[in-house]
């Protein structure tokens, strides 16, 4: 049988941990589910230079397939599969308060499987950015970057998922105009709210003034 290439291992180990993931836990994933890893002294360099041969967002970029984008920059050491579609197999991870969805827990975790799309997020951002200039909640309009430190707080914001939980499915697409931007607190309210935000104008309807 054709030995698996590392690019192939690379791809479905980022599937497996959901689309995206840093460095260390690439590292780690592989490790424990590719036999030949400990094969080679410098495992993580091959690791790390094929991702960046597959990547428009890498300086070293073959111009083949452009398999993976850097989430938050080059640098950054956290990478996931470009255009990577969701699926009812990726874990999601739910608090406390998440458990209290209304539609349950089955329904919470294919909603949840759209607004952790990297991929698309960073592009609601970039769009988001480029039409106001910076992010803010769309609720209260609160922002990150003008309360906390810049190391910290540049580009953070929660996105939303505004499509009806009715109408979710597995093989659902998801757009960029289906994207909010939202604070933490105002995140969790729109998930509490019914019914259920499907439009922008009404986000301002979980505030009490």
């Amino acid at each position: 049988m054709k030995r698996r290439t590392w690019r192939e291992e690379i791809y479905d180990a980022f599937v497996a941990l959901g689309g995206d993931a840093q460095y260390k836990d690439l590292y780690e994933y592989l490790e424990r589910n590719v036999p030949r890893y400990h094969e080679s002294k410098n495992v993580k360099a091959t690791i790390r230079a094929e991702i960046e041969r597959a990547s428009s967002d890498s300086d070293v970029f073959n111009g083949k397939e452009d398999l993976f984008f850097s989430v938050y920059g080059k640098g950054k050491g956290y990478w996931g599969i470009r255009n990577y579609t969701p699926s009812d197999k990726d874990p999601v991870d739910l608090t406390e308060d998440d458990i209290g969805f209304p539609e349950g827990k089955a329904a919470l975790k294919k909603h949840l499987k759209h607004e952790r799309n990297a991929s698309l997020v960073k592009r609601a951002k970039r769009r988001f950015k480029e039409e106001h200039g910076y992010l803010f909640c769309e609720a209260c309009g609160f922002s990150f970057s003008d309360t906390y430190q810049a190391d910290i707080a540049n580009d953070f914001i929660e996105v939303h998922y505004m499509a009806p939980i009715s109408e979710l499915r597995s093989d659902t697409k998801t757009k960029v105009s289906d994207l909010v931007m939202l604070c933490s607190n105002c995140h969790r309210m729109v998930h509490r709210y019914r019914p259920f935000i499907t439009n922008r104008k009404d986000l301002r309807k979980i505030l009490i003034r």
